[in-house]
């Protein structure tokens, strides 16, 4: 047997396992345990409900049209896997090399979370939900908002300090409770003195220092 001969069978065996391709999704189902993908090879092949692998705590939903990469599994079409989706139309492209970037392929940059170099995380988004049955604990020296902060129930703390000059700056819409002093300016509710005091239904004067 000739070296060509041995060159030929071996070219032979190889061409009757299929290789991994690149395809289309048609339609992802993700309503069982593992996505199942119906979609089409570069050259034609039908897959249907081919499972998509992915890692371990993440799970992702490709939308109709992405690319994918198909593994037949020991060279069967019917076997194979898709072990990898691309969009190519919505992505970050202001990633710097070691930056990390996840995000919704419908929404794209508008509705992500990337890390950046420096211990630096930026999160975009409309409408940001935190769901915590027991506890939020947040171990930082200062927290910055540049709008509104609403508390449906009760807020505790040490100390608050409001810095704005501003008239009506701080307004309370309910009553307020103190268990010690309150003092306004340099008067002291507990303690102030005032003036004029008479008996009867006369006015006393304003209270003092």
């Amino acid at each position: 047997m000739q070296p060509s001969d041995v060159k030929a069978m071996i070219g032979r065996a190889f061409a009757g396992v299929r290789q991994a391709l690149r395809g289309k999704v048609i339609r992802a189902n993700a309503a069982k345990r593992v996505i199942l993908i119906q979609g089409d090879g570069v050259a034609g092949e039908k897959f249907n409900s081919t499972e998509f692998f992915q890692h371990p705590g993440l799970r992702s939903v490709p939308i109709d049209g992405m690319q994918t990469v198909v593994v037949p599994l020991n060279g069967k079409s019917a076997a194979g896997v898709v072990v990898a989706c691309s969009n190519g139309t919505l992505f970050v492209t202001d990633l710097q090399a070691g930056e990390v970037a996840l995000f919704n392929e419908n929404d794209g940059v508008a509705n992500s979370l990337i890390l950046r170099n420096g211990k630096l995380a930026e999160l975009t988004t409309d409408t940001f939900k935190i769901k915590a049955t027991t506890l939020v604990d947040i171990d930082t020296p200062l927290v910055k908002m540049s709008h509104n902060l609403e508390v449906a129930e009760n807020t505790k703390t040490d100390t608050i300090n409001v810095t704005s000059t501003a008239a009506d700056a701080s307004q309370m819409a309910g009553g307020l409770k103190a268990a010690k002093d309150i003092v306004a300016g340099t008067v002291s509710l507990q303690n102030h003195i005032t003036t004029g005091v008479q008996s009867g239904s006369s006015l006393s004067g304003k209270p003092q220092q």
